[in-house]
Protein backbone atom coordinates (compact mmCIF):
# COMPACT_ATOMS: atom_id res chain seq x y z
CA UNK A 1 0.00 0.00 0.00
CA UNK A 2 2.94 2.22 0.91
CA UNK A 3 4.17 1.91 -2.34
CA UNK A 4 1.10 2.27 -3.98
CA UNK A 5 0.95 6.06 -2.39
CA UNK A 6 4.46 6.42 -3.49
CA UNK A 7 4.03 6.03 -6.82
CA UNK A 8 0.55 7.74 -6.91
CA UNK A 9 2.11 10.73 -5.86
CA UNK A 10 4.48 10.81 -8.41
CA UNK A 11 1.97 10.31 -10.99
CA UNK A 12 0.23 13.18 -9.59
CA UNK A 13 2.93 15.19 -9.46
CA UNK A 14 4.28 14.01 -12.85
CA UNK A 15 0.21 15.14 -14.19
CA UNK A 16 1.00 18.86 -12.09
CA UNK A 17 4.23 19.79 -14.49
CA UNK A 18 2.87 18.64 -17.39
CA UNK A 19 -0.33 20.45 -17.37
CA UNK A 20 1.90 23.80 -16.20
CA UNK A 21 4.32 23.26 -19.13
CA UNK A 22 1.43 22.59 -21.17
CA UNK A 23 -0.17 25.64 -20.37
CA UNK A 24 2.90 27.62 -20.72
CA UNK A 25 3.32 25.80 -24.50
CA UNK A 26 0.31 27.09 -25.46
CA UNK A 27 0.01 30.09 -23.78
CA UNK A 28 -1.19 32.07 -26.82
CA UNK A 29 -4.61 30.31 -26.80
CA UNK A 30 -5.34 32.13 -23.30
CA UNK A 31 -8.30 29.53 -23.00
CA UNK A 32 -6.76 26.72 -22.68
CA UNK A 33 -3.71 27.63 -21.14
CA UNK A 34 -5.92 29.03 -18.54
CA UNK A 35 -7.77 25.79 -18.47
CA UNK A 36 -4.43 23.88 -17.83
CA UNK A 37 -3.20 25.98 -15.44
CA UNK A 38 -6.40 24.93 -13.25
CA UNK A 39 -6.14 21.44 -14.55
CA UNK A 40 -2.19 21.89 -12.63
CA UNK A 41 -3.56 23.46 -9.21
CA UNK A 42 -6.02 20.86 -8.80
CA UNK A 43 -3.68 17.93 -8.99
CA UNK A 44 -1.50 20.16 -6.68
CA UNK A 45 -4.05 19.69 -3.96
CA UNK A 46 -4.39 16.23 -4.42
CA UNK A 47 -0.84 15.82 -3.60
CA UNK A 48 -1.20 17.07 -0.31
CA UNK A 49 -3.82 14.69 0.53
CA UNK A 50 -1.45 11.69 -0.19
CA UNK A 51 1.21 13.35 1.54
CA UNK A 52 -0.66 12.99 4.41
CA UNK A 53 -1.82 9.86 4.00
CA UNK A 54 1.86 8.83 3.27
CA UNK A 55 2.76 9.88 6.41
CA UNK A 56 0.61 8.45 8.54
CA UNK A 57 0.23 5.10 7.59
CA UNK A 58 -0.12 2.34 10.24
CA UNK A 59 0.33 -1.64 9.61
CA UNK A 60 -3.64 -1.59 9.87
CA UNK A 61 -3.98 0.06 7.80
CA UNK A 62 -2.17 -1.57 5.33
CA UNK A 63 -4.12 -5.12 5.95
CA UNK A 64 -7.46 -3.36 4.80
CA UNK A 65 -6.63 -3.03 1.18
CA UNK A 66 -8.82 -4.80 -1.32
CA UNK A 67 -6.96 -4.38 -4.26
CA UNK A 68 -3.62 -5.13 -5.88
CA UNK A 69 -2.68 -2.77 -8.62
CA UNK A 70 0.46 -4.37 -10.85
CA UNK A 71 2.91 -3.12 -13.26
CA UNK A 72 0.26 -3.81 -16.00
CA UNK A 73 -2.28 -1.47 -14.49
CA UNK A 74 0.50 1.27 -13.20
CA UNK A 75 1.46 1.04 -17.08
CA UNK A 76 -1.71 1.92 -18.14
CA UNK A 77 -1.95 4.90 -15.79
CA UNK A 78 1.33 6.31 -16.85
CA UNK A 79 0.77 5.77 -20.60
CA UNK A 80 -1.04 9.25 -21.07
CA UNK A 81 1.26 10.80 -19.57
CA UNK A 82 4.52 9.30 -21.16
CA UNK A 83 3.00 9.77 -24.44
CA UNK A 84 1.92 14.00 -23.84
CA UNK A 85 6.13 14.49 -22.35
CA UNK A 86 7.68 13.08 -25.28
CA UNK A 87 5.82 15.08 -27.48
CA UNK A 88 5.70 18.44 -25.69
CA UNK A 89 9.81 17.26 -25.80
CA UNK A 90 9.72 17.66 -29.64
CA UNK A 91 7.93 20.21 -30.05
CA UNK A 92 4.53 18.03 -31.51
CA UNK A 93 1.95 18.16 -29.39
CA UNK A 94 -0.99 19.73 -30.78
CA UNK A 95 -4.17 21.38 -28.99
CA UNK A 96 -6.18 18.35 -30.12
CA UNK A 97 -3.63 15.48 -28.86
CA UNK A 98 -3.36 17.63 -25.23
CA UNK A 99 -7.13 17.14 -24.91
CA UNK A 100 -7.67 13.80 -25.65
CA UNK A 101 -4.64 12.32 -23.48
CA UNK A 102 -6.02 14.89 -20.91
CA UNK A 103 -9.64 13.45 -21.12
CA UNK A 104 -7.77 9.85 -21.49
CA UNK A 105 -5.61 10.31 -18.34
CA UNK A 106 -8.40 12.10 -16.10
CA UNK A 107 -11.21 9.58 -17.02
CA UNK A 108 -9.23 6.39 -16.62
CA UNK A 109 -8.90 4.63 -12.98
CA UNK A 110 -6.66 7.05 -11.82
CA UNK A 111 -8.67 9.17 -9.95
CA UNK A 112 -10.83 6.53 -8.39
CA UNK A 113 -7.71 4.85 -7.08
CA UNK A 114 -6.76 8.32 -5.54
CA UNK A 115 -9.92 8.21 -3.65
CA UNK A 116 -10.02 4.48 -2.82
CA UNK A 117 -6.06 5.06 -1.13
CA UNK A 118 -7.78 7.77 0.78
CA UNK A 119 -10.42 5.97 1.91
CA UNK A 120 -8.45 2.81 2.85
CA UNK A 121 -6.30 5.09 4.92
CA UNK A 122 -8.80 6.66 6.75
CA UNK A 123 -8.13 10.12 6.30
CA UNK A 124 -10.60 12.29 7.72
CA UNK A 125 -13.85 11.95 7.11
CA UNK A 126 -14.14 15.83 5.74
CA UNK A 127 -11.19 15.37 3.99
CA UNK A 128 -12.29 12.34 1.74
CA UNK A 129 -16.11 13.60 1.30
CA UNK A 130 -13.87 17.17 0.03
CA UNK A 131 -11.65 15.01 -1.96
CA UNK A 132 -14.42 13.10 -3.49
CA UNK A 133 -16.30 16.98 -4.48
CA UNK A 134 -12.74 18.19 -5.73
CA UNK A 135 -12.52 15.00 -8.36
CA UNK A 136 -16.46 15.35 -9.65
CA UNK A 137 -15.67 19.14 -9.90
CA UNK A 138 -12.92 18.66 -12.00
CA UNK A 139 -13.70 16.33 -14.09
CA UNK A 140 -16.78 18.46 -14.61
CA UNK A 141 -14.30 21.40 -15.77
CA UNK A 142 -13.25 19.31 -18.28
CA UNK A 143 -16.46 18.11 -19.21
CA UNK A 144 -17.49 22.18 -19.44
CA UNK A 145 -13.95 22.82 -21.61
CA UNK A 146 -14.30 20.21 -24.08
CA UNK A 147 -18.35 20.67 -24.68
CA UNK A 148 -17.03 24.11 -25.67
CA UNK A 149 -14.78 22.60 -28.56
CA UNK A 150 -16.20 22.49 -31.98
CA UNK A 151 -16.18 18.99 -31.58
CA UNK A 152 -16.47 18.65 -28.12
CA UNK A 153 -19.25 16.43 -28.28
CA UNK A 154 -17.49 13.95 -29.91
CA UNK A 155 -15.10 13.36 -27.86
CA UNK A 156 -17.15 13.15 -24.98
CA UNK A 157 -18.73 10.15 -26.43
CA UNK A 158 -15.71 8.32 -26.38
CA UNK A 159 -14.40 8.92 -23.02
CA UNK A 160 -15.89 6.40 -20.89
CA UNK A 161 -16.44 8.05 -17.32
CA UNK A 162 -18.99 11.10 -18.85
CA UNK A 163 -20.91 8.30 -21.79
CA UNK A 164 -21.02 4.92 -19.90
CA UNK A 165 -24.13 3.25 -21.49
CA UNK A 166 -23.97 -0.17 -23.27
CA UNK A 167 -25.88 -3.02 -24.24
CA UNK A 168 -24.81 -4.67 -21.11
CA UNK A 169 -25.60 -3.64 -17.62
CA UNK A 170 -23.34 -4.77 -14.73
CA UNK A 171 -24.31 -4.08 -11.30
CA UNK A 172 -22.24 -3.44 -8.31
CA UNK A 173 -23.24 -4.08 -4.42
CA UNK A 174 -20.72 -2.58 -1.90
CA UNK A 175 -21.33 -0.49 0.93
CA UNK A 176 -18.01 1.09 0.59
CA UNK A 177 -18.22 4.05 -1.74
CA UNK A 178 -14.53 4.06 -2.77
CA UNK A 179 -14.54 0.40 -3.41
CA UNK A 180 -17.68 0.32 -5.56
CA UNK A 181 -15.97 3.25 -7.50
CA UNK A 182 -12.90 1.64 -7.93
CA UNK A 183 -14.68 -1.39 -9.30
CA UNK A 184 -17.05 0.27 -11.57
CA UNK A 185 -14.12 2.31 -13.26
CA UNK A 186 -12.81 -1.70 -13.92
CA UNK A 187 -15.47 -2.64 -15.67
CA UNK A 188 -15.32 -2.84 -19.20
CA UNK A 189 -16.10 0.44 -21.43
CA UNK A 190 -19.15 -0.78 -22.94
CA UNK A 191 -20.97 -1.75 -19.96
CA UNK A 192 -23.84 0.44 -18.21
CA UNK A 193 -22.77 0.47 -13.91
CA UNK A 194 -25.01 0.25 -11.29
CA UNK A 195 -23.92 0.83 -7.72
CA UNK A 196 -26.26 -0.51 -4.74
CA UNK A 197 -24.76 0.28 -1.27
CA UNK A 198 -26.40 -2.81 0.67
CA UNK A 199 -28.24 -5.90 -0.49
CA UNK A 200 -31.50 -4.75 -0.21
CA UNK A 201 -31.08 -2.10 -2.65
CA UNK A 202 -29.39 -4.26 -5.05
CA UNK A 203 -32.36 -6.56 -4.78
CA UNK A 204 -34.51 -3.63 -5.93
CA UNK A 205 -32.36 -3.05 -8.71
CA UNK A 206 -32.52 -6.90 -9.64
CA UNK A 207 -36.19 -6.99 -9.00
CA UNK A 208 -36.10 -3.74 -11.83
CA UNK A 209 -33.90 -4.82 -14.37
CA UNK A 210 -32.07 -7.40 -16.25
CA UNK A 211 -28.23 -7.38 -15.41
CA UNK A 212 -25.36 -9.37 -17.08
CA UNK A 213 -23.08 -8.94 -14.17
CA UNK A 214 -23.40 -8.56 -10.72
CA UNK A 215 -20.19 -7.98 -8.09
CA UNK A 216 -21.16 -8.05 -4.27
CA UNK A 217 -19.54 -7.92 -1.03
CA UNK A 218 -20.69 -10.16 1.71
CA UNK A 219 -20.46 -8.56 4.51
CA UNK A 220 -23.57 -5.50 4.57
CA UNK A 221 -26.40 -4.08 6.96
CA UNK A 222 -29.76 -4.13 5.33
CA UNK A 223 -29.25 -7.57 4.05
CA UNK A 224 -25.72 -9.67 3.40
CA UNK A 225 -25.09 -10.81 0.26
CA UNK A 226 -25.96 -14.36 0.85
CA UNK A 227 -29.20 -13.36 1.39
CA UNK A 228 -29.14 -11.31 -1.55
CA UNK A 229 -28.10 -13.89 -4.05
CA UNK A 230 -30.57 -16.37 -2.41
CA UNK A 231 -33.56 -14.26 -3.17
CA UNK A 232 -32.10 -12.83 -6.71
CA UNK A 233 -32.08 -16.50 -7.56
CA UNK A 234 -35.70 -17.23 -6.70
CA UNK A 235 -36.36 -14.15 -8.57
CA UNK A 236 -34.02 -15.59 -11.64
CA UNK A 237 -32.35 -18.69 -11.19
CA UNK A 238 -29.42 -17.75 -14.29
CA UNK A 239 -28.19 -15.21 -11.97
CA UNK A 240 -26.19 -17.57 -10.83
CA UNK A 241 -23.65 -17.76 -13.71
CA UNK A 242 -23.70 -13.61 -13.49
CA UNK A 243 -22.56 -13.58 -9.74
CA UNK A 244 -18.82 -12.99 -8.62
CA UNK A 245 -18.48 -12.40 -4.40
CA UNK A 246 -15.40 -9.89 -3.80
CA UNK A 247 -15.28 -10.14 -0.19
CA UNK A 248 -12.79 -10.22 2.50
CA UNK A 249 -15.62 -12.86 5.05
CA UNK A 250 -13.82 -15.16 7.10
CA UNK A 251 -17.68 -16.51 8.48
CA UNK A 252 -17.43 -20.40 8.22
CA UNK A 253 -21.14 -20.63 6.78
CA UNK A 254 -20.70 -18.05 4.42
CA UNK A 255 -17.55 -19.52 2.86
CA UNK A 256 -18.89 -22.73 3.11
CA UNK A 257 -22.41 -21.61 0.93
CA UNK A 258 -20.20 -20.22 -1.42
CA UNK A 259 -17.99 -23.21 -2.28
CA UNK A 260 -21.46 -25.74 -1.74
CA UNK A 261 -22.94 -23.28 -4.25
CA UNK A 262 -20.15 -23.33 -6.77
CA UNK A 263 -20.12 -19.31 -6.62
CA UNK A 264 -17.00 -17.72 -8.22
CA UNK A 265 -15.54 -15.59 -5.55
CA UNK A 266 -12.63 -13.20 -5.21
CA UNK A 267 -11.03 -12.29 -2.03
CA UNK A 268 -9.81 -9.09 -0.61
CA UNK A 269 -7.60 -8.32 -1.62
CA UNK A 270 -7.01 -9.32 -5.36
CA UNK A 271 -5.20 -8.01 -8.43
CA UNK A 272 -6.87 -5.58 -10.20
CA UNK A 273 -6.14 -7.75 -13.45
CA UNK A 274 -7.79 -10.67 -12.34
CA UNK A 275 -10.60 -8.88 -11.50
CA UNK A 276 -10.75 -7.55 -14.68
CA UNK A 277 -10.59 -11.14 -16.55
CA UNK A 278 -13.43 -12.60 -14.40
CA UNK A 279 -15.62 -9.54 -14.84
CA UNK A 280 -15.01 -10.02 -18.28
CA UNK A 281 -15.27 -13.47 -18.47
CA UNK A 282 -18.72 -13.54 -17.14
CA UNK A 283 -19.85 -10.60 -19.33
CA UNK A 284 -18.51 -12.84 -22.22
CA UNK A 285 -19.87 -15.26 -20.67
CA UNK A 286 -23.45 -13.88 -20.62
CA UNK A 287 -23.31 -12.24 -24.45
CA UNK A 288 -22.37 -16.34 -25.61
CA UNK A 289 -25.56 -17.52 -23.86
CA UNK A 290 -27.85 -14.80 -25.49
CA UNK A 291 -26.30 -15.43 -28.84
CA UNK A 292 -26.94 -19.20 -27.88
CA UNK A 293 -30.89 -18.11 -27.47
CA UNK A 294 -31.76 -16.13 -30.72
CA UNK A 295 -29.77 -18.16 -32.86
Amino acid sequence: MKATIIWLIEIESSAVNLYAEAAVAFREDEDFSRFLTLMSKEEHEHIKLLQRARDTISDEEITRACFYFDDHFRNKIEAPFIRARRLLKNGDLTKATMIDILAEAEFSEWNELFLYILDALKVLDEDVQKAVSDIDQHRKHIQEFILSLPDGDSLIQRVRRLSHTGNKRALIVEDNNAVARMLEALVADNVEVTIARNGQEGLSHIRQGHFDLIVSTIEMSEMHGIEMYKQALAIDPSLHLRFIFFTGTENPEHLSFIRDSNILMLPKPSPVRLICEKMNEVLDSTAMSQDATIH
